[in-house]
């Protein structure tokens, strides 16, 4: 879909600045695209943040406890 907006030329500067692009309908696109990307893991990280989704890692404390163990065994072996 094409669209019609007034941008300044000093923000236009900006975006293709930003975005590396210096193509001024690239520029926007990918701006647009970065902002609704970063928008879109913002709302799903805040999920996460207020408990609404949860992730099980089952199993996740043994697993981190056994690399410890195996972390201290290699190291003492080290040594030895």
């Amino acid at each position: 879909m094409k669209i019609t907006v007034d941008l300044p030329e000093k923000d236009l500067a900006e975006v293709c600045e930003m975005t590396g692009i210096t193509k001024k309908g690239p520029a926007i696109r990918k701006l647009l695209a970065d902002t609704l990307q970063t928008r879109r893991r913002a709302k799903i990280a805040n999920k996460f943040i207020t408990g609404e989704w949860s992730a099980d890692l089952d199993g996740f404390e043994a697993a981190k406890a056994a690399d410890r163990a195996a972390a201290s065994t290699l190291s003492e072996q080290w040594r030895d």
